[in-house]
């Protein structure tokens, strides 16, 4: 290497030294977890591999009371149940939800300034496509029988097993979620649902690594250094020449168009994209891979973990069934009997807070000093997120938390305690995955209509179980997410009719 080329080099690093140790000064007037030496990096790198195990030593150390931890970006302080208000209620120009996930997974650079600041299609994810799934379960669950017959083994008596279960997993996912997007016949198109799979790791891994490098430097990494914007152009031919051809469509037909156009994402996009630069087709497919990297990534790791739990307990899939059919019995496979599978629902939501995907939740970035109501102060630059994985493992909230306890939540409804409030769908101070406030999941509806008809279609139409009593894997950690371990195995066989 050239001396100059050594000399450029050495200035970035140098320059980044000094942004990450300079951040290390916004710290808040709580207890630290973990060693300060060398402006906290020692600890911020062992949190890569040991993130539970420190939130876990916090809570320890100082109950319900909030600590900080020195992270890669800057100091992050961990508040308990008691402060879920203060954050559920904070606003985006105190403790910023939209500067916490820009910071993180640099959407500015990845996807664009336009979608990492102007949200405007979260409107159309909470309202018209929620209001729409009893419509819409007809054609997802189609879509999902289609997925299983073709990802899973056919009719006959022997076991087969199933490798790289969440590749399979993720393929059915993205085909079921993709029907309601795209529509057919793309979202049974090869190359589409493998550049759909594959974008998750492509932006995730570029997020990473620009969010590494100060704020003038993150374009040209951007460019050179990640695989987003290739991957994003992948999308282009395929959604592009689609909204053209609606858009002539709509011209020449008029009334009779507007009486039979598309029942699908891309449609309400075009419908109520906001006038000017939003309605070109490069920001609407833009909107589209948003909208699929969240529900695709997010719903496949949900249900991998859940689908691990059904294999390796056996014991609970009688009475999976009997839920399943008495429901369908009663309103046939519909998003109104989707609504009375209980146990289904309860299943699902186990899962999610024993293994959910995360072990913190609601991150935000301050924008501005915060003073919370117990007196903790939150420096401007400082980020605050909750610790989920202490929450959701707390006695005082579940009994035997340590345990899988597939029924926890169905025997409430059964006691009468209310089916809401106790529904997977429900965001509270104690069960916390979909997050809270203004930024509560905008796409829970969806993913629980997703994810219920599939372990509900399973346990009907499918046995599973893990070669020789294997016992669930372990899962796999980096940062605070928790992976489900995807070098497992397990056994599937049609049921006969």
């Amino acid at each position: 290497m050239q001396f100059e080329a050594r000399v450029s080099l050495l200035g970035i690093f140098a320059f980044l030294l000094f942004k990450l140790f300079s951040s290390r000064a916004r710290k808040a007037n709580v207890p630290v977890v973990g060693s300060s030496a060398f402006f906290g990096y020692k600890t911020a790198f062992k949190m890569l591999t040991s993130y539970k195990q420190t939130l876990v030593e916090g809570h320890a150390k100082y109950g319900k009371s909030p600590f900080q931890v020195p992270g890669m970006r800057a100091w992050v302080v961990y508040v308990g149940r008691a402060l879920f208000e203060d954050l559920r209620k904070s606003r985006d120009d105190t403790l910023s939800f939209q500067e916490e996930i820009n910071d993180s997974v640099s959407i500015e650079w990845t996807m664009g300034k336009s979608v990492a600041y102007n949200t405007w299609h979260n409107v159309i994810v909470r309202k018209q496509m929620t209001q729409q799934l009893g419509i819409a379960f007809p054609l997802v669950y189609d879509e999902l029988c289609h997925a299983f017959d073709d990802g899973f083994p056919g009719p006959g008596d022997e076991w087969t097993e199933l490798h790289h279960v969440h590749d399979v997993i993720q393929q059915i996912v993205c085909r079921g979620a993709n029907r309601l997007f795209v529509g057919l016949p793309l979202c049974r198109h090869p190359e589409y649902t493998r550049i759909s799979r594959a974008f998750t790791g492509s932006v995730a891994k570029a997020g990473f690594l620009i969010a590494a490098f100060p704020k003038f430097l993150k374009p040209f990494v951007a460019k050179y250094f990640s695989g987003a914007p290739a991957a994003i152009a992948g999308f282009e031919p395929f959604i592009i020449p689609i909204i053209e051809e609606r858009r002539r469509r709509a011209a020449e037909m008029g009334d009779e168009w507007q009486a039979n156009k598309p029942f699908d994402l891309i449609q309400w996009l075009m419908d109520t994209a906001p006038e000017g630069e939003q309605q070109n087709p490069s920001e609407l497919t833009l909107r589209i891979i948003g909208i699929n990297f969240a529900a695709v990534h997010t719903s496949s790791m949900t249900f991998t973990h859940a689908f691990y739990w059904l294999a390796a307990r056996p014991e609970c899939v009688p009475a999976l069934r009997e839920d399943v059919a008495a429901a369908v019995t009663e309103h046939g496979w519909t998003k109104a009997g989707l609504n009375q599978m209980y146990k289904i629902d309860s299943f699902l939501k186990e899962s999610m807070r024993h293994t959910g995907i995360a072990t913190a939740i609601m991150g935000r970035k301050a924008v501005k000093n915060v003073t919370f109501s117990d007196g903790t102060q939150i420096p401007a630059g400082a980020h605050v997120a909750i610790n989920l994985w202490s929450i959701h493992h707390d006695p005082e909230i579940y009994p035997n938390p340590d345990e899988f306890d597939p029924f926890r939540f169905s025997r409430k409804v059964e006691q009468g305690e209310g089916a809401v409030k106790h529904a997977f769908t429900t965001a509270s101070s104690d069960f916390l995955l979909w997050g809270g406030g203004a930024h509560v999941c905008a796409g829970r509806n969806f993913a629980s209509m997703l994810l219920k008809s599939m372990l509900a279609h399973i346990v009907t139409y499918y046995d599973v179980q893990f070669p020789n009593g294997a016992q669930r894997p372990p899962n796999l950690e980096f940062g605070s997410n928790v992976i489900p371990n995807p070098k497992a195995t397990i056994l599937v066989r049609r049921r006969q009719a």
